[in-house]
């Protein structure tokens, strides 16, 4: 096993012989990859597996029930930390076919070359004949990741990728089992500063997708809960903000003392929510109130200098107002997370 190549990680539930064609033609590229870990995520027929499990150069890894993508994907890390500890990392793959062993290749390639950065093979959504569930579940993550998060991939949700060996630890503390694990991986990089590089690869699709295993309602509410409680909180935070700045403002005609005391209190309901409900605790709670305090000043400047810019271009403040806090708010999630929120 060459430690400086990294190795080739699939997981797998309930996978047909094209797993066997990826793997047999994987296996003819020695000079690229190091092995071939396969999880078998509690599939009842072990049949591939076996076979799988018969060629030299791979390992077979099995639960014995079904856990999710996330989790196959930790368990096959987990492996690679504790036997090839020195390995550069994983090139993540997907069982189905979807990925053509040349891209799974070409990304292995480019991971060797330059391994201090995540590796994603994109699909080219532009083209003709991208199912639309597709082109719209990739399109809403690459706007909610770039406006939320400053994260500019062509491809969110791409299961080939290569990863780097210093993101394991994170990852595998991750509490992501399913296919949100792969978000939480771009969100990770982010958090340990690492390049985001792209290769376009094939795009390949079965005819209504009859392989894959993801649901789009389901699973899409798993992949972004964490952005719809924000979201959540933030109208909920919003509404109690513009009330309690619509009465003060009615009463003292002053936009900096309302903005000031409406912010406060949405500003306390808003933090409560969020440390508890949406992010989680990043230290103690002197310490996230303090940030979220210094956080939260500032954002009550900008929104009243906005406002107030509004206002000398004629617009009243009942209208300026909420359209300052859609620009406050595209900024908060992307500061709460990396700020406020963020494990010491």
């Amino acid at each position: 096993m060459h430690a400086q190549l990294p190795l080739v990680l699939i997981p797998a539930y309930r996978p047909d012989h094209r797993l066997m064609n990826v793997i047999d033609e994987l296996l003819t590229q020695a000079d690229a990859i190091a092995g071939i870990i396969v999880v078998d995520d509690g599939s009842p027929d072990k049949t591939v597996f076996a076979e799988a499990k018969s060629r030299s150069g791979v390992t077979v890894l099995s639960h014995a029930k079904n856990q999710g993508k996330g989790a196959a994907l930790k368990t096959g890390m987990r492996w690679v930390t504790e036997n090839a500890p020195e390995s550069i990392g994983v090139v993540t793959a997907d069982a189905d076919g979807q990925h053509l062993p040349k891209d799974v290749v070409a990304v292995a390639k480019a991971f060797t070359q330059h391994p201090n950065a995540l590796w994603l093979g994109s699909r080219n959504f532009k083209q003709k004949g991208v199912p639309f569930r597709s082109w719209l579940g990739n399109n809403f993550a690459h706007a909610t990741f770039r406006i939320g998060l400053r994260i500019d991939i062509p491809d969110t949700q791409t299961g080939l990728r290569g990863v780097p060996r210093q993101l394991f630890d994170d990852l595998l503390a991750s509490d992501s089992n399913r296919f949100e694990f792969e978000l939480d991986m771009l969100i990770i990089a982010k958090r340990h500063e690492l390049p985001f590089e792209s290769l376009e690869i094939t795009t390949v699709y079965e005819k209504g997708n009859k392989s894959s295993h993801f649901k789009p309602l389901t699973d899409s509410a798993i992949i972004y809960k964490k952005f719809l409680k924000f979201s959540g909180v933030g109208i909920a935070s919003a509404a109690l903000d513009y009330g309690l700045f619509a009465l003060i403002y009615g009463f003292t005609g002053e936009i900096l003392l309302a903005i000031a005391l409406a912010r406060l209190a949405s500003g306390i309901f808003n933090f409560s929510m969020n440390r508890q409900w949406v992010f989680g605790k990043g230290g103690s709670l002197s310490r996230d109130a303090t940030h979220y305090t210094l956080l939260a000043g500032t954002l009550v400047l900008l929104n009243y200098g906005l406002t107030k810019g509004l206002m000398w271009l004629t617009i009243s403040p009942f209208i300026g107002k909420p359209a300052a806090e859609v620009i406050v708010f595209l900024l908060s999630y992307r500061l709460q997370k990396k700020l406020v929120f963020r494990s010491a």
